[in-house]
């Protein structure tokens, strides 16, 4: 029997992330640690931050049913001497990341013997940046590149070999949930079969290729949509990355944002784009549609709809493509 390994992840703990925990403590390795977003000076025990811890518990309570995992908070000004001494003591294989913003040094990438692996939203090389799945739904390339890629971590942002990738299917982009939970299938499976496979020398990799690709950003201001737009993009945009990008319509020349679509009322009218008790009625390039204006009440309703189901189900099975296998 081969020997359990044992990983540090750096990522928030949630629905998303949580099944990816489980399936590798499932698998029989250890958790030594997970590194988890920390408050900032003064905020440690506000509102919002207990709110959040209570938050990871109850997304670990779903999953694996063995000891809960320690979670280590790392807050700015991210004091990164004392988090690899830390890490350093907890003798672990090697870090798997996913979903964090910011360069993990080479020195604490070094401490491990088979140092860091990433997960990221998008079927590397292309969309490498910190909004791929966004950048993906607005450009209309998600079915393209829309997936998840397992790399090795380097001083650079998603560019380490590539060790395997899972794409989505068409379904997977219907809205945030079921997004997420291709996300979190997909992670699960990347770590708990490949992470081990490229540990015992199973894998190689592949350099990423050159080239000018799409660098995944969003902009701060809002996504003007209409008559340019097909109903089912606008749709989409709603329903994925509604809740985080103002997606909008003008009427008499001010943005008005959207929330998830309503009914379809027919061909497009040439009619401009009207407001009223809460729903939005505009053209788009191939319908007339109405959806919800965004408020307080809809907002809530999209943060509840984009999360996946915290029960435990029946494990996803997905295609893997390995890279640089060794015979």
């Amino acid at each position: 029997m081969e020997k359990p390994l044992s990983a540090v992840f750096v990522t928030e703990v949630s629905p998303v992330t949580a099944p990816m925990l489980a399936r590798w403590a499932n698998g029989g390795h250890g958790i030594a640690a997970v590194v988890v977003p920390g408050p900032r000076a003064g905020k440690r025990f506000s509102f919002s931050v207990l709110r959040r811890r209570l938050r990871r518990r109850f997304a670990l309570v779903f999953h694996p049913r063995h000891a809960m995992p320690r979670l280590i908070e790392f807050s700015p000004p991210y004091d990164w001497d004392t988090l690899g001494r830390e890490l350093d003591v907890l003798g672990a294989d090697l870090l798997i990341c996913f979903g964090y913003g910011k360069l993990i040094p080479r020195t604490v990438l070094e401490l491990f013997p088979n140092g860091g692996l990433n997960l990221h939203p998008a079927l590397l090389p292309h969309y490498r940046g910190p909004h791929p799945i966004h950048r993906l739904v607005i450009d209309q390339m998600h079915e393209a590149h829309g997936g998840v890629t397992l790399h090795k971590m380097t001083s650079g942002f998603d560019e380490g070999d590539i060790l395997a990738q899972v794409g989505f299917a068409a379904e997977d982009w219907h809205s945030a949930a079921t997004v997420n939970r291709a996300l979190a299938d997909a992670m699960a499976a990347l770590a708990a079969d490949i992470a081990p496979e490229f540990c015992r020398n199973g894998l190689a990799g592949l350099p990423q290729p050159d080239g000018a690709y799409v660098w995944a950003q969003i902009d701060q201001g809002p996504l003007i949509v209409g008559t340019q737009s097909s109903s089912d993009h606008v749709a989409r945009l709603c329903r994925i990355v509604g809740s985080s990008v103002p997606v909008s319509v003008l009427i008499n020349g001010r943005p008005v944002r959207l929330a998830q679509p309503v009914r379809r009322l027919g061909p497009p009218s040439g009619e401009a784009a009207k407001c009223r008790w809460g729903l939005v009625e505009f053209d788009c390039a191939d319908a007339r549609v109405v959806h919800l204006g965004y408020n307080k009440l809809s907002r809530l309703l999209l943060r509840w709809q984009s999360k996946p189901r915290q029960a435990p189900r029946e494990q996803r099975s997905f295609h893997i493509r390995r890279f640089g296998a060794k015979g």
